[in-house]
């Protein structure tokens, strides 16, 4: 047996962070239903960690029983009881099953922590549907290393990146019919222009206006916060490059997440209309052809793209070897702004969420002449709202200098 030294003080620090703020009382959600308020984790809660077997193997789905215990301890400290399931289940692409064995724990917790790099409520609709009907909330835990857990990524306060996902949704709100004109450039030759529009219902899926708090707009709560609500659009138009995409789907489309020769697409109205590159584009090009099979002509939709809110999401590989890892961490990134490669919906006979993405990293972004971003600096971090929360914790990563 391994000799047990006790959870190292950078780490408690995250994880007393996931229980006592992420699922603690809500300072800022529930004005309409005080219930939102309430601590997720404490005497008579139910508790289930998720995780998946295959990570501590080389699968994609990263975990170590280091990290689960330190958690699982935290967690019981706070007089809930946890209980921790392994999963085997080895994912076939197109798919992709919510276990029935997972389905039944959720049913029967108050809180799921699900460190799953697979089994994401962002892919999988099922999962995402089950947890609103069981009225579980679940976190989506993305540190679920040991070393992962002493970074500054990890370390950085989740109030402050709670309020900067809120402040950075300034900019495109408005009451219903609004829209707002939008250019959007970046050095790499991207150049589209358009109109946000105000938030759309997606079926099963509760609303995330844009300046939603998460206790309000759904039962899923992601750890560290990671991105700004979808931003939809309507007449988009120009060109659109990028080297880089959420690594979800990329071993799906057969490419790594990140890659050399940019990919090109050229959008009229909202739509793909060409996909010019190398290697990569051609791979695209044929996946995006098989979807039209599943899920039809809306997988060449060209109308929503959103950005990372967390100003330190940057881990070196010493620190996380998992190449797909390490690329969703860089997601997060302020710098990263992501469009969605086609917007069709989950349907009855492929209910799972198309959620290719691309990502580029220096964009300057104006939204009725109001600047959001400025060659990859997410404006809202000059936010004295922001600046403020910052001040909060001097000891802990906050906003970088700016360079």
């Amino acid at each position: 047996m391994a000799i047990q030294v006790g959870i190292p003080e950078a780490a408690m620090r995250v994880l007393t962070d996931l229980v006592d703020n992420c699922c603690g009382v809500d300072e800022y959600a529930g004005a309409f239903n005080p219930k939102l308020k309430e601590p997720l984790i404490g005497p008579g809660k139910e508790v289930l960690i998720i995780a998946h077997k295959d990570g501590l193997y080389g699968g994609e789905n990263l975990i170590d029983e280091e990290a689960v215990a330190w958690l699982s301890s935290v967690i019981t400290s706070r007089g809930a009881r946890c209980s921790i399931l392994w999963v085997d289940d080895p994912q076939k692409p197109h798919e992709w099953r919510y276990p029935p064995v997972v389905k039944g724990a959720i049913a029967g917790a108050d809180l799921i922590i699900n460190t799953s790099f697979q089994m994401a409520v962002e892919e999988i609709a099922e999962f995402r549907h089950h947890i609103e009907e069981a009225d579980t909330w679940m976190v989506r835990l993305f540190p679920v290393t040991k070393e992962l857990l002493m970074t500054e990524w990890a370390q950085t306060p989740y109030e402050l990146t709670k309020i900067m996902r809120h402040a950075a949704s300034k900019a495109f709100q408005g009451k219903e019919g609004d829209e707002f004109k939008f250019v959007m450039t970046d050095p790499n030759g991207t150049h589209l222009e358009g109109f946000t529009t105000q938030p759309k219902p997606r079926p099963g899926i509760p609303g995330h206006g844009y300046a939603s708090w998460r206790r309000d707009a759904s039962h899923y709560l992601p750890f560290p916060e990671w991105v700004h609500p979808p931003i939809n659009c309507k007449n988009v138009n120009g060109v659109f490059v990028f080297n880089s995409m959420l690594s979800w789907w990329s071993p799906v489309i057969g490419i790594d997440p990140e890659w050399e020769t940019p990919i090109k697409i050229e959008v009229e109205n909202c739509k793909m209309v060409d996909i010019t590159g190398g290697y990569e584009a051609r791979k695209l090009k044929r996946f995006l052809e098989v979807m039209v099979e599943k899920v039809g002509e809306g997988i060449y939709n060209f109308d929503t793209f959103h950005f990372g809110i967390h100003p330190n999401a940057h881990v070196s590989k010493y620190q996380c070897p998992h190449d797909l890892y390490r690329r969703i961490i860089d997601h997060m990134h302020t710098s990263n702004v992501h469009w969605h490669i086609g917007s069709a919906p989950a349907n009855p006979n492929y209910n799972f969420y198309p959620h290719v993405t691309g990502d580029i990293q220096n964009a300057t972004l104006t939204v009725n002449d109001r600047q959001v971003y400025d060659n990859g600096w997410l404006c809202c971090q000059d936010d004295p709202e922001v600046r403020a929360v910052a001040a909060k914790y001097p000891d802990r990563p906050g906003i970088p200098e700016r360079v």
